[in-house]
């Protein structure tokens, strides 16, 4: 039996699974990565056969859509190299090994931003219509071969060896022009350079031996290299000279076909070695392309940008800071180099301030945040521990301008931080896959079903389990038929917050915003004005959660069962102590139904008139239970207080059948009961002042924890 033997590139990928070989057969999948690989089958007396293949993904375009979050990248990190003042003259890769993954990575640029049929385009564009400039060449000539037409403007200058012939005066030799299209232009000196450039990069990746000789890396720089060598070698570069400096104000090279291109993709490659961004090798190793990865952060950079741009937040750097263990998403090395701090490892943020008239909030940005299982009161989960992909902390205006840490200390302290979240699901292909479908008639099968109960499940895990959570919502790559309409949130009360959500956020075709961003953008800027305003049902419930939770738990955990004393927690409820002058006063109050205490004295100066307000320390009619206790005591019952009334002393009088002289008071607060219950008398010492005489307003779970009394 003849022996078969089969190998592929993707074993060089064994840390993602991606290939398993068993016998002799292999078993591949690639999830969420792209690239292109091979399959080599041998089997004993045949000829060896190869299968060469490449992964695309559905869910994005291919050949515009995947170009586009490559190309997006690369714009950002020219942009940050900008705002940072890095020196384009600085070396930053002294390390081999590091030389040799910013080579990969630079030729993965490479490859998909301008690949050998999008390069053969840009070529063919250029050598139809290519970049030239009017030239203009004077020599000599003899006088009967020359054109005389400058000679017949100025005779002096255009003419020599004057001599006299038959009388008259001539000019041996003339001075004739030239005009002629000259392809040694600047931006033809540049497009010499740039693929020369490209060339050598070719050749570096060649020449690393690196990688076997039929591994995709290899093939495609050959492949590229060819092209480049075969372009090199037309005429067009004949007398095309060298280049002196780079002419980025050329209209030419920013706009023209072809020429805009090749300058994009050298800038992306110049990027790549000026910036030192670790986390970049997660969506490029190897061979293979992690999707998904990319797509997380490209959403990053195009949010961060977004703040900036649509949501005019005014960034703040320091690159120093370090908040909750997350480092800025860029900063300054000591030795110079412009570090990029994104990466799946760590966590990274940025810092803004945004700004609404003269109120304002302090926003920070994360990626991958940490929220660890943590005590009551304090940052994190109450469970696990989670990682969402993308975080917005929003910090009030008080706390704004404090410095970074000690906002977010001081506004979790306050309970006045919130925490919105995003999880980029790059494996969501439409809204009813996230969030399901209303649509009884038609269910969906088994496994869509499955994958849309995780991402939704999931979003209401961050908003449960994470403290302070005020909402979380999916950004998905979405289909080209729910962009307009590819966005869906819920919300749990009357407000925008709390709730969940998703949004299709879709990088473009073109250089034009990504398709899906206004919505993200405007539902941002709605909830960061909702958080300026304490006029909201969020606000409130918000208030009292974090107050309710930061109390003693102890008042919360005693009180007998069979106290039954309303719908309303002990905690807010109003219960009045009352002193009675024994047993006897006590029966009276329970028989009646009534109990009275003062409201307004007599004056001092025996005028018979009323006087000032009897200082309670409570408003009685916010009371909702009585007790009426003696010697420390309270009597068998309570009762709830159905109405408070302000009476006269007169009234008074009139009611309890004496006369006027006994009362004390010129008005009275007349409370009337009803609802009387039994329950066991309770020492009250710690609730009453030392001296009896005016009620006390306590809590009911105040009440509760008070002894019973024993007789």
């Amino acid at each position: 039996m003849p022996e078969v033997k089969i190998t592929s590139s993707l074993s060089a990928c064994g840390d993602r699974n991606l290939w398993r070989q068993v016998d002799n057969y292999g078993r591949f999948s690639f999830v969420n990565f792209l690239g292109a690989a091979w399959i080599k089958i041998t089997v004993t007396g045949c000829p060896e056969v190869t299968i060469r293949f490449e992964v695309a993904s559905p869910k994005l375009d291919y050949e515009q859509e995947y170009r586009s979050m490559l190309e997006s990248i690369g714009r950002e990190c020219q942009q940050l190299l900008l705002d940072w003042g890095t020196p384009t003259t600085l070396n930053l890769i002294s390390d081999p090994a590091k030389r040799a993954q910013t080579l990969l990575e630079q030729f993965s640029y490479l490859s998909y931003v301008l690949g050998p049929d999008r390069l053969d385009l840009y070529l063919e564009i250029i050598q139809r219509q290519p970049h030239s400039r009017l030239e203009s060449e004077r020599d000599w000539k003899p006088a009967g071969a020359a054109n005389p037409s400058l000679f017949l403007r100025n005779p002096l200058r255009h003419g020599r060896g004057w001599h006299r012939q038959d009388g008259a005066i001539v000019a041996e030799e003339l001075r004739e022009e030239r005009r002629y299209d000259s392809l040694d232009t600047p931006p033809n000196r540049f497009l010499k350079f740039a693929l020369k450039d490209f060339r050598n990069l070719c050749d570096d990746v060649l020449q690393a031996k690196r990688w076997p000789a039929e591994s995709p890396v290899v093939r495609e720089a050959e492949a590229l290299q060819q092209s480049l060598d075969s372009f090199l070698a037309l005429p067009l570069f004949d007398d095309v000279g060298e280049l002196q400096r780079i002419p980025f104000e050329s209209t030419t090279l920013q706009r023209r076909e072809g020429y805009r291109e090749i300058l994009q993709a050298w800038l992306v490659l110049d990027v790549a070695a000026k910036i030192d961004w670790p986390g970049r090798g997660e969506a490029y190793k190897g061979t293979s392309r992690r999707v998904d990865k990319l797509y997380e952060y490209w959403l990053y950079f195009v949010l961060v940008r977004a703040f900036k741009e649509v949501l005019k937040m005014e960034p703040e750097h320091d690159p120093r800071a370090i908040v909750d263990g997350a480092l800025p998403f860029c900063c300054r090395a000591d030795d110079g180099r412009l570090v990029v701090n994104l990466s799946e490892d760590h966590a990274s943020f940025c810092r803004f301030r945004w700004s609404l008239g003269e109120r304002k909030l302090a926003v920070h940005f994360f990626y991958n945040r940490e929220f660890k299982n943590s005590a009551v009161g304090e940052r994190g989960s109450y469970s696990s521990t989670f990682y969402p992909d993308y975080t917005l902390v929003i910090i009030p205006e008080e706390l704004a301008d404090l410095e970074w840490q000690e906002a977010e200390k001081k506004a979790e302290e306050q309970g006045r931080i919130a925490y919105l979240h995003f999880d980029a699901k790059y494996r969501g292909e439409n809204l009813a896959g996230i969030i399901g479908s209303d649509e009884k008639d038609h269910p969906e099968p088994k496994a869509t079903a499955k994958a849309k109960t995780d991402d939704l499940y999931k979003m209401h895990t961050y908003n449960e389990a994470i403290r302070r959570t005020v909402g979380s919502y999916v950004l998905y790559p979405g289909i080209a038929s729910e962009l307009d309409k590819g966005k869906k949130t819920f919300e749990r009360y009357h407000e925008i917050i709390p709730g969940i959500g998703a949004f299709a956020l879709r990088p473009p075709s073109n250089e034009q915003p990504p398709v899906g961003l206004s919505s993200v953008c405007d539902f941002i800027r709605n909830i960061l004005t909702h958080h300026l305003t304490q006029f909201s049902q969020s606000y409130r419930i918000d208030y009292w959660t974090e107050s309710t939770v930061r109390e003693d738990s102890v008042e919360y955990s005693t009180g007998p069962a069979s106290l039954r004393l309303g719908n309303r927690p002990p905690k807010d409820t109003q219960l009045l102590l009352c002193y009675v002058r024994g047993e006897d006063a006590a029966l009276d109050c329970r028989n009646t139904h009534t109990f009275f205490c003062h409201a307004v004295e007599w004056k001092t100066d025996a005028s018979g008139e009323p006087g000032e307000a009897t200082d309670l320390q409570f408003d009685p009619f916010r009371s909702d239970f009585f007790v009426a206790y003696y010697r420390r005591q309270t009597a068998g019952w309570v009762a709830k207080v159905k109405e408070v009334k302000l009476v006269t002393a007169q009234e008074r009088a009139t009611e309890v059948g004496r006369p006027l002289t006994d009362m004390h008071a010129a008005y009275y607060y007349r409370f009337q009961l009803e609802d009387i219950q039994e329950i066991a008398p309770r020492d009250v010492t710690d609730l009453v002042a030392h001296r009896p005489g005016k009620p006390a307003a306590r809590r009911v779970s105040e009440f509760a924890l008070c002894p019973v009394a024993k007789r």
